[in-house]
């Protein structure tokens, strides 16, 4: 897990109790980097705030920072607390990566096929395992309304109405399924017509492109799913 740091406030030590303090919690949370990033700074924030107020009443710097730090509670304990609102955000991050990106990958490629499939037939050739496209066609748009759905319930989960990490969980199962679903169906159907696929991307530069971006995106979504899995199912 990358180290989270802290934006340096003008005026302020980052190396003193308050800055370890800092850089501990920035290693125990668990979550998207931009997001610990703004959690550790606005808790720095808040320590020195309270250390300067203990400060100005006469106590030393370093004696007033070890206070603060002392009063905030141990980092397993804040890491904790703040645990259900990152795992939210991850959350809400890959549902938005399934609800917009499998339905599209659906419309784009029925598109491609209507305008850019070579109008000449493959001669004696014809195209097998029709049902497969369509599973990967309801698989995308199942994967889709899932994100929807999920992205709405991790908005809830936030003010801890629901489990975060139950929503996460039926989350990686759901589009996660829908994806493993739609890649094993495209695999198939690629190796069955394998002949006939070659033929049409030779006819078909659209296509070509399309295959490409295909795999970049679910790449992507499995990478947005193995993270927010890593939040749903760890211990502790």
């Amino acid at each position: 897990m990358t180290t989270t740091s802290t934006t340096p406030v003008p005026g302020r030590r980052d190396d003193g109790p308050i800055g370890a303090y800092v850089t501990a919690l920035g290693h125990a949370l668990r979550g998207p980097r931009a997001a610990r990033r703004d959690v550790t700074a606005e808790l720095a924030d808040g320590l020195h705030d309270a250390a300067d107020a203990y400060v100005e009443a006469g106590m030393p710097e370093r004696e007033a920072q070890v206070r603060a730090v002392r009063e905030c509670g141990p980092v397993a304990d804040v890491a904790a607390e703040y645990a259900p609102e990152l795992a939210a955000v991850q959350g809400r991050r890959t549902a938005a990566v399934c609800a917009l990106s499998m339905p599209a990958t659906v419309l784009a490629w029925g598109l491609t096929w209507r305008a850019e499939l070579p109008s000449t037939p493959a001669p004696h050739r014809q195209w097998r395992l029709g049902v497969l496209s369509d599973l990967t066609d309801w698989a995308g748009i199942a994967g889709g309304a899932a994100g929807c759905v999920l992205a709405a319930l991790l908005v809830v989960s936030a003010r801890r109405v629901v489990p975060v990490r139950l929503v996460l969980a039926l989350l990686v199962i759901l589009c996660g399924g829908a994806v493993l679903v739609s890649t094993a169906c495209s695999v198939v159907m690629n190796v069955a017509n394998a002949e006939l696929i070659e033929w049409m991307l030779a006819g078909s530069s659209a296509a070509v492109a399309l295959s490409l971006a295909t795999g970049v995106i679910s790449a992507w979504q499995l990478a947005s799913l193995c993270r927010s899995a890593n939040l749903a199912f760890r211990r502790g």
